[in-house]
């Protein structure tokens, strides 16, 4: 189980290069080929700044790809929220399932080892039942 894991993780990090290294050459040959300078004006403001078209124009991405992000990160909270309750509950009951094992184990281990489950209620009941028949004889 911890062996496909580690396979997978390593598929995910071998995918992420496949997918990022051509995005950076892109990145790279564009920057190189609009090196020529752009004049931003920031309106409210009486100011203006001179900057590289590819920086303007990476800049404005990176800028939509963080707010795309932190949105999407943002309206999967509930669902995060949810998850984490499911693990938490999802663990608690594997603690009471562990601890009724444990339970039941030293239940059945107590009668083979002591007087042979004549201790258990059902037992006793059963015994006293046969007790009573066969003191009246049917």
């Amino acid at each position: 189980m911890h062996r496909q894991s580690q396979c997978r993780a390593a598929d995910v990090k071998r995918l992420s290069w496949i997918l990022t290294l051509p995005l950076l050459i892109v990145a790279v040959a564009f920057s190189v080929a609009n090196r020529e300078s752009i004049t931003l004006d920031l309106w409210p403001l009486e100011m203006s700044i001179s900057v590289p078209l590819f920086a303007a124009l990476l800049l404005s991405l990176l800028s939509g790809l963080l707010i795309g992000g932190l949105a999407a990160w943002l309206s999967a909270g509930r669902s995060r929220r949810r998850a984490r309750e499911a693990r938490r509950r999802a663990e608690r009951l594997e603690r009471e399932l562990a601890q009724a094992r444990r339970d039941l184990e030293r239940a059945s281990a107590a009668p083979a080892a002591g007087s042979g489950g004549a201790d258990l209620p059902a037992a006793r009941g059963e015994a006293g039942e046969r007790g009573k028949l066969s003191a009246t004889g049917t």
